[in-house]
């Protein structure tokens, strides 16, 4: 049985001035993820750059769609810090597709689009293909 695909969306900002707790007070919202540079990592290194990203509120399991207009909402909330912000450090949305099933794509509507650009936002699109025949194929 072929497993459900798993994908997610965020926003995110990276710059080496990037203080973490001002930028959550300026947005009005707490980071999914977030650190300054130098902090250290999982492995004990030092983080090259600060990092500040707000991700989808939704399960892995739906569209990548849903994920980017849920990211948008949030945003909207508090549309024109997020923009400021978005401007001033180079705000990106990255979406990200493990996909498991065939016929996996990706519609954005123009009005979806207009919201990108009025963020200032570099789109980044990861989409993985994960179908393996062998792992399908039980005798």
């Amino acid at each position: 049985m072929t497993e459900p695909n798993n994908c997610y969306a965020y926003f995110s900002v990276y710059g080496d001035d990037i203080d973490p707790s001002a930028l959550s007070a300026e947005l009005g919202v707490a980071p999914t993820q977030a650190w300054l540079k130098g902090d250290l990592d999982p492995r004990r290194r030092e983080k090259r750059t600060g990092h500040w990203s707000l991700y989808s509120r939704l399960a892995r399991t739906a569209e990548l769609e849903e994920h980017l207009h849920d990211v948008l909402l949030q945003m909207d909330a508090n549309a024109s810090a997020f923009a400021a912000v978005s401007q001033r450090f180079g705000g990106t949305m990255q979406l990200v597709g493990n996909f498991n099933d065939i016929g996996a794509g990706l519609n954005v509507a123009k009005g979806v689009i207009a919201r990108l650009a009025f963020y200032g936002l570099q789109l980044d699109l990861d989409t993985y293909y994960l179908y393996s025949d062998a792992r399908e194929c039980t005798v």
